[in-house]
């Protein structure tokens, strides 16, 4: 289910015209799965793959599946979360 919520990001994101084909290829950053959250990260800071592993990872969290996760830092930055 994680993964599911993770694929769902990007239909999310082609959906609402915030991602393109295009754009994904064009842009490397869209490209880098490796996130690294803080108090002042912004949604608008990560590609593509960081943003839907902060959706993937935010799932995991919430059923108890990643312990360490913090779901407060997750929600802070996911918008819809």
């Amino acid at each position: 289910m994680a993964v599911l919520q993770h694929e769902l990001q990007h239909v999310l994101e082609y959906a609402t015209g915030e991602l393109t084909a295009v754009g994904y290829l064009t842009d490397p950053r869209h490209w880098s799965y490796a996130v690294r959250l803080s108090t002042a990260s912004r949604w608008s800071d990560f590609g593509a793959e960081q943003r839907a592993t902060l959706v993937e990872r935010l799932w995991l969290a919430e059923n108890g599946l990643a312990p360490d996760q913090d779901v407060s830092a997750l929600r802070a930055v996911i918008p819809w979360a």
